[in-house]
């Protein structure tokens, strides 16, 4: 060991040197599995009437072109990525999908051949390149047959490349740096006095918090193992973690544990605790995941019913936390999976009219870890005053009397203008397409990343000023005013109700933004995911079919822009209105 006076100059080493402590270590390969029932299924049912699936189930698509899976695969690193599709087709014949990666097809009519039946299983594996952070991972089928049953993705992405920290630049108590023996790194090692107490610690910067593993590269040219303490943000996380003995002080060898860090700085401590201190110590290094991750999200809190219709009853809930992250959730009916979601709400479709419901909701994260049950919530579907039918209202608007001075664009890139704004006895009207608004709160499905052009506000706010929801509030986006139409001209304002007529469906939103002056046709994430049209901004919406009835007049405004289930009731009425005044 070290006589004092030599460590007395610890605190000059370690300021000269920490301009140099860290260094990259190469990247390793992890694989994630990710559950197709627990992925944004879009005219697709989680199913478990086959056998040999993993997890709690399958997802079974629509017989028709278009229905999707999507996961969100997070990789700590960019690079190639290998991904492997678990899938069954009974069939006897291909079936083909397009599988897209953050919007872009990566494998067109991607064939997945048939399997002997339902209950036998396949693997298709491709690879495709990854960026840093959230993907999504998409197969949409390309053909009137629907996508094969799907199982689970397994995606092996790249770990975050290994940052090491110099033991000679860190924080020193009753330790020194010391050259006297050979092999190892940067510009020496650490010898610890020979007493119990002495520490290293070093200050560690992840991007991510979650699972992370800590090895330590050491020296013990004893036969007898000397223990330390490793703390993590000054708590014990690892108590007594063993180095045993090396053959000599110079041989090197690795001594590792797992702990969870947080996202940006922490403090990591190695405290010898025998009488002989700790080993000599080169370095620690910090890579990424580390270890599967065992810890299930907490249990969703506050479900509550926020909507209702004469087939469906809409839900919401408070987000649930995880020490790596919740990657979406499940409405339970009993035992049985009666709705998925990848953020904090959702709608259960296909009920009989006045029956009633009790449901709990719970959270799962990219392990595949499941929280406990939430406490039970009951809806009721609408009975008899459930308002008219989609067929009814569009009854109502097969002509048009037009008040618009001109027409819109539908989108920006079209030459010119063709839909009109209608006017009927109780309301407004225009047919045509539907874009995605993503604007507002950022959730996993709406921000930066998914939407190339997200703002962080819409015209509308919230009875706290806040912004809307797209994630969770079906609104309709109106054009700013302008020469063409002004919609303040009919009353139109915030939390005004509009009937959002689809492929037979009726959604009651709100007014709940305002759009470029010359283009019409755009409603929120979560109107679109209630009607059953693609909800991505980047790829989503539909291209015609949508009927936007504003309804116009005294009392058609909600007291609260973000109260859904009084836009419902409301709307309701006022549909039944809308009829008997035309």
């Amino acid at each position: 060991m070290l006589p004092s006076r030599l460590r007395a100059l610890v605190p000059v080493a370690a300021a000269c040197l920490a301009v140099s402590a860290l260094v990259a270590l190469p990247a390793r390969a992890a694989t994630v599995r990710y559950e197709a029932e627990n992925a944004t299924n879009v005219q697709g049912a989680v199913e478990a009437n086959h056998t040999g699936f993993s997890g709690t189930g399958f997802v079974n698509s629509a017989n028709a072109a278009g229905p999707y899976t999507e996961w969100t695969v997070n990789a700590p690193a960019a690079g190639t990525a290998t991904l492997a599709l678990r899938y069954a087709n009974g069939t006897g014949s291909a079936r083909v999908a397009d599988v897209s990666v953050n919007g872009a097809v990566v494998s067109a009519g991607r064939s997945f051949g048939a399997t002997a039946n339902w209950d036998t299983w396949a693997t298709s594996t491709l690879t495709a390149t990854l960026r840093a952070g959230d993907n999504t991972i998409r197969v949409t089928a390309a053909s009137a047959g629907g996508n094969p049953n799907l199982d689970y993705l397994e995606a092996t992405t790249a770990d975050a490349p290994a940052t090491e920290y110099q033991a000679e630049a860190a924080t020193l108590a009753q330790a020194a740096v010391a050259t006297n023996h050979t092999g190892y790194t940067g510009t020496g090692f650490v010898d610890y006095v020979n007493a119990a107490g002495g520490s290293i610690e070093w200050s560690v910067n992840v991007a991510e918090a979650g699972s992370h593993t800590l090895t330590f590269r050491y020296a013990n040219g004893t036969a007898v193992t000397r223990p330390m303490d490793i703390a993590v943000n000054g708590v014990t996380a690892v108590p007594g973690l063993a180095f045993p003995g090396t053959g000599s002080w110079d041989t090197w060898a690795d001594g590792r544990a797992t702990v969870t860090l947080n996202a940006g700085v922490n403090t990591v401590r190695a405290t010898g605790t025998g009488a002989d201190g700790g080993p000599n110590v080169d370095r620690l290094s910090v890579s990424g995941a580390g270890g599967a991750d065992g810890q299930a999200p907490t249990v969703p809190a506050g479900p509550r019913v926020t909507g209702v219709s004469a087939s469906s009853i809409s839900l919401a809930w408070t987000d649930s936390t995880d020490n790596v992250g919740v990657t979406g959730y499940r409405v339970y009916e009993g035992t049985t999976v009666v709705a998925t979601s990848p953020t904090a709400g959702a709608t259960v479709g296909g009920l009989a009219s006045g029956s009633a419901h009790t449901y709990t909701i719970t959270a799962l994260d990219a392990a595949g870890n499941e929280s406990g049950h939430s406490a039970a919530v009951t809806g009721t579907a609408a009975g008899g005053t459930s308002g008219p039918t989609a067929d009814q209202l569009l009854a109502k608007v097969t002509s048009c009397a037009q008040i618009s001075n001109g027409t819109y664009k539908t989108d920006s890139d079209v030459s010119s203008g063709t839909v009109a704004v209608c006017g009927k006895t109780g309301g407004v009207f225009w047919k045509g397409d539907m874009d995605i608004d993503c604007d507002g709160v950022r959730t996993t499905q709406c921000n930066e990343s998914t939407d190339c052009c997200f703002q962080a506000d819409t015209f509308c706010h919230t009875t706290s000023d806040t912004p809307l929801n797209a994630a969770q509030l079906p609104y309709v986006v109106v054009p700013s005013p302008s020469s063409i139409w002004d919609y303040r001209t009919k009353g139109i304002g915030c939390g005004t109700v509009v009937a959002v007529v689809y492929n037979g469906q009726v959604e009651y939103a709100v007014m709940g933004d305002t759009g470029p002056s010359g283009i019409i046709g755009e409603a929120s994430y979560r109107t679109a995911a209630d009607l059953g049209i693609n909800p991505d901004p980047s790829n989503g919406g539909t291209d015609a079919g949508v009927t936007y009835i504003v309804f116009t007049g005294s009392g058609t405004k909600v007291s609260a822009a973000e109260n859904h289930n009084q836009a419902v009731t409301l709307g309701r009425t006022l549909a039944q209105r809308f009829i008997d005044a035309n």
